[in-house]
């Protein structure tokens, strides 16, 4: 019989051990369902190229339409909700009230029934007057079928908020890995049978599905079979989410529900369901109104970017295709079927993944920070609250300028290297140089917003998104409209609104920390590092690439960036000893670097 967990024990371990270890589980989880899911986007893309070049750009704009209108649905359903759950079950059983556990749980189960219906419908619904917003009519079969994970999502939230309030993270981070894994095993053999049958289907019958194409449909037919194929690639994510609830009810059967008996039998009775409802309602809303603050905005960019491209299509289409013709890139077709919106909008999320890998990692900094910056804070200990504000910055330096440069400097080689279309390759490369400048003002806003509610002002992020999202409205609607910009101007927009909230944020830490960061050791110095080791690899890949296939080049050019980086970091001076002592054998690390005077 398996051990049951037991959170009342687990409450009286150390915290901090117990924080990092947390920490750990959600770390080591998050990077491989990001590898998951980068991996996906990739196989998908070029699978949807089956059909032609275009149409790889086609299926992932098609696929990216769908979650644009599911993103903001999804986190009115659940953001806060599962953290409000977690803190609610933390303070109960701090306080003693365990029966109050077992109160949340049964609460919370109707309400995300009843959230969870009620969004899915939404989103059911909204989905055929949506395709007709941003006109892409083929879009409607993928957003109907992600519908029911919004209610699928509701459920597993619950767990997780449950399982997170006793500070067991395993089974959050277990639940990911299996609704990413499958997602990409799921997903993906579904695209490949619906786009096999339905193109075998074409070839004998010239029908798909029931459905019939005149004579010169083949377009057409083409079209609604990717359609399908993008609605199976969906498909993955429900069944998915399905998997990772499944896990999560089993583990809560088997695993128990956190309260031995004993101490069920000792509590004081719990409060009343109304209470506790109205209680998760009010921790619930501050935090979804941020979390849908941060998260809207790819809404908004979808909705925006298409339809101006659609415009910019029916004025300037002819100077668009030209533009991409010198490039390699033919793009008549797309033009002729009125798809060419969702074509570049498809190569514009061909080229979101590889920056989401550079703000995942910030992301973790961010919530490794709240802790030590609220501790130092509360203590008024401005010592340490500067070290950790310092250190923060730093390491979020360290690792997102080098990556963000990397991208603008082998953005052609890389998105090459990754898909096989040849359209999502050199647009997706042009979309990928500013986006690359944008992941690094990304990169750095998560942890810098995570240290202003560290020292108590949880609110002011939430105003700043508010405020961004204007500015990305305005700036992307201006930028795009602009033909030889074009999708390019969607990334403009990300880092014109992200650069508001950077500036913006650093200045009210600074103010109301009463911190003034060492700013040439945490922001210039690596930034002279990342700039030389990003105009290394460069000139290195032109040089090279002459003599040796692209993908050698590529990796030698990113290994020499590494050195380069590396060696100027060291004659900066830029780490400290205390830092390093952190890594493993840093002692010996720290006893090599003084001798050659290379920390601080």
């Amino acid at each position: 019989m398996a051990k049951k967990y037991n959170a009342i024990e687990n409450s009286k371990s150390d915290a901090s051990a117990t924080f990092l270890k947390g920490a750990a589980v959600l770390t080591v989880s998050m990077v491989i369902v990001k590898i998951f899911g980068f991996v996906d986007k990739i196989l998908l893309s070029n699978l949807f190229s089956y059909f032609g070049d275009s149409y790889a750009a086609f299926g992932t704009g098609l696929y990216n339409n769908a979650y644009e209108i599911y993103i903001p649905i999804f986190t009115v359903a659940t953001a806060g909700f599962p953290i409000a759950i977690s803190r609610l079950i933390s303070e109960s059983i701090s306080e003693k009230r365990y029966k109050d556990v077992k109160q949340i749980y049964k609460v919370s189960i109707p309400f995300f029934a009843v959230m969870g219906t009620l969004c899915f419908l939404i989103m059911f619904g909204g989905s055929f007057l949506y395709v007709q917003t941003i006109k892409s009519p083929y879009s409607l079969y993928a957003m109907l079928m992600l519908s029911p994970s919004i209610l699928v999502g509701c459920f597993v939230s619950i767990y997780r908020g449950y399982f997170e309030g006793q500070r067991n993270m395993v089974p959050t981070a277990v639940s990911e890995i299996f609704e990413a894994g499958g997602k990409l095993v799921f997903g993906l053999l579904i695209a490949f049978l619906v786009l096999k049958i339905g193109k075998d289907q074409y070839e004998s019958t010239g029908s798909v599905f029931g459905m019939t194409f005149g004579s010169g449909g083949r377009e057409e037919a083409y079209n609604t079979i990717m359609a399908f194929s993008v609605a199976g690639a969906i498909a993955g994510i429900v069944l998915g989410s399905l998997v990772s609830l499944i896990y999560l009810i089993i583990r809560y059967k088997v695993g128990g529900d956190g309260i031995p008996k004993e101490y069920l039998e000792k509590s004081i009775d719990a409060r009343g369901k109304k209470e506790i409802f109205i209680t998760i309602v009010k921790t619930a809303i501050p935090i979804g109104l941020t979390a849908l603050a941060m998260n809207i905005g790819t809404f908004f960019d979808s909705l925006i970017i298409q339809n101006v491209l659609h415009s910019l299509a029916q004025t300037n289409g002819k100077e668009i295709v030209d533009q991409y013709k010198a490039m390699g890139v033919d793009l008549s077709e797309s033009l002729k079927q009125d798809t060419i919106h969702t074509t570049l909008w498809g190569c514009y999320g061909a080229a979101t993944p590889l920056m989401q890998l550079v703000t995942a990692v910030t992301q973790v900094f961010g919530t490794s920070a709240m802790p030590n910056v609220t501790s130092a804070w509360t203590k008024g200990n401005k010592a340490e609250l500067k070290t950790s504000i310092e250190t923060v910055i730093r390491l979020t330096m360290i690792f997102a300028l080098p990556a963000s440069f990397g991208l603008v400097a082998l953005a052609n080689p890389i998105m090459d290297i990754v898909y096989v279309s040849n359209t999502q390759a050199v647009i997706g490369a042009q979309v990928l140089i500013v986006m690359g400048f944008a992941a690094l003002v990304i990169a750095c806003v998560t942890p810098i917003c995570s240290m202003l509610q560290g020292i108590g002002k949880v609110r002011i992020p939430l105003y700043l998104f508010s405020i961004g999202i204007v500015i990305k409205v305005v700036s992307t609607f201006l930028f795009v409209r602009i033909p030889s910009i074009n999708i390019q101007g969607g990334s403009v927009g990300s880092l014109v609104s992200h650069l508001f909230i950077l500036i913006t944020a650093i200045y009210l830490l600074v103010k109301h920390s009463k911190v003034m960061p060492n700013f040439v050791s945490t922001v210039i110095k690596p930034a002279i590092a990342a700039a030389l080791s990003a105009v290394g690899a460069y000139f290195c890949y032109m040089f090279i690439s002459n003599y040796i296939l692209m993908i050698p080049a590529t990796l030698i050019s990113i290994l020499l960036a590494g050195i380069i980086y590396v060696t100027f970091l060291l004659i900066l001076r830029t780490f400290t000893r205390n830092e390093l002592k952190f890594l493993p054998k840093g002692e010996k690390v720290v006893t090599i670097l003084e001798k050659y005077h290379l920390i601080r």
